[in-house]
């Protein structure tokens, strides 16, 4: 008999939203996905695998280290400029030295803008990197390697920042301002400083914070199958109890499970 799971897996193939939401599934290279290539340096190696994108990056004969092979990725996040209730999320896994950090390496995306407020983590193998300001403490902690992690930040106004690994708060405080704003972006990479590494990402995704149990992923005001896809992973994946897949608690009780689907499906069919 099929399961609840195998019946959303095929219905959630029907859409992925791009909505109030940006989304990048690792489903097609990031420049088929909406972001701009800002350079793809001494001709590292890119690749789609199980709905992964994976990059290998080492030093580069040309040149003499440091500063290898590397990604970079940017989009513009005017679309999304004084959202008051805003997320980063992504997920990600690197085989990376934390050694790399000096040089913003080996996997690395930052919240910016021309503004005071800017959100730059810096990931290796077996630690992640905060650092907001040059001029304020840099948070690090220490992560289980060998296995992907999920990093949220979630931003509300100029009032305060959280961020999230794995569902867990790690740090949080009052921002020196809100975001985004002056020109906000999303910049991401994978580089190679003295080492190699292979880094596998999973997504990206961003935009405004659903709210609670409300079956609305994209906050577009429907409950439709735009929002299936990400019922779908909250349930399937290793997130259904964090910040990120409250949204599709339906019924509030601390987890995303298939104890939400009939709620889910009425918010769809009352939509």
């Amino acid at each position: 008999m099929k399961s609840w799971k195998s019946l959303l897996i095929v219905l959630a193939t029907a859409a992925i939203a791009r909505g109030g939401v940006f989304s990048y599934e690792s489903d097609v290279l990031p420049t088929n996905g909406g972001w701009e290539l800002i350079q793809a340096f001494c001709e590292p190696q890119e690749w789609l695998d199980g709905g992964c994108l994976f990059h290998h990056v080492e030093s580069c004969d040309a040149f003499p280290p440091p500063g290898g092979q590397q990604f970079d990725y940017t989009r513009s996040l005017a679309d999304q400029e004084g959202e008051t209730a805003w997320f980063v999320e992504w997920r990600v896994m690197t085989d990376g030295d934390r050694s790399e950090f000096t040089g913003v390496a080996p996997a690395a995306l930052v919240a910016g803008s021309f503004g005071p407020v800017n959100y730059g983590f810096t990931i290796a193998r077996d630690q992640a990197k905060l650092n907001r300001d040059n001029l304020l403490p840099i948070v690090f902690v220490d992560i289980e390697p060998g296995v992907p992690h999920t990093y949220r930040l979630e931003l509300y106004d100029a009032a305060r920042y959280v961020w999230f690994i794995d569902g867990i708060i790690v740090d949080s405080g009052i921002p020196e301002g809100a975001f985004p704003s002056f020109f906000p972006a999303i910049n991401w990479r994978t580089k190679s400083w003295l080492l190699p590494n292979t880094t596998q990402w999973d997504y990206i995704r961003f935009g405004t914070i659903p709210q609670r149990s409300s079956g609305d992923f994209n906050s577009d005001g429907l409950v439709d199958t735009n929002d299936l896809y990400f019922f779908t992973d909250c349930l399937l994946g290793p997130d259904a109890a964090g910040p990120g897949c409250q949204w599709a608690d339906m019924n509030n009780d601390g987890t995303a499970d298939g104890n939400d689907i009939q709620l889910f499906a009425d918010a769809m069919l009352s939509s």
